[in-house]
């Protein structure tokens, strides 16, 4: 994972951001789960001046959908992500090219895990 760069980063950036530790005696980010976000704002810490990173990112909902949670995060725990590129690939590996197909797509009963493809759909990073 490389951090994201803070000096190039605006809002309505697509990052990946650290969600959940499910394995604290891992080293680094080794033992994390990680969200997609969309940069809201850049900021700096009141009292260490340290550059800050308002996101709003995807957290886990039902099957096939998501909530979503602002967080600020410092920017040195901000990852560049291609999570973009990646759900093209697997939407045109289904068939899928526009929204309203991917719609009916996730209501089919055999898929799942499609909550971060909707979080980017719903952003407006697809289709």
């Amino acid at each position: 994972m490389k951090i994201a760069n803070y000096e190039k980063m605006k809002s309505g950036d697509l990052v990946q951001v650290p969600r959940t530790q499910f394995a604290p005696m891992r080293r680094g980010w080794n033992g994390w789960l990680f969200s997609e976000a969309v940069v809201l704002r850049k900021a700096r810490g009141k009292k260490s001046k340290r550059p800050m990173v308002i996101v709003e990112m995807r957290t886990p909902g039902g099957r096939n959908d998501y909530g979503t949670a602002e967080r600020t995060f410092y920017a040195d725990c901000v990852f560049q992500t291609n999570a973009a590129e990646r759900a093209k690939q697997l939407m045109n590996e289904d068939g899928v090219t526009t929204k309203e197909e991917f719609y009916r797509f996730i209501q089919r009963e055999d898929v799942t895990g499609c909550d971060w493809i909707k979080f980017l759909v719903d952003k407006g990073f697809l289709f």
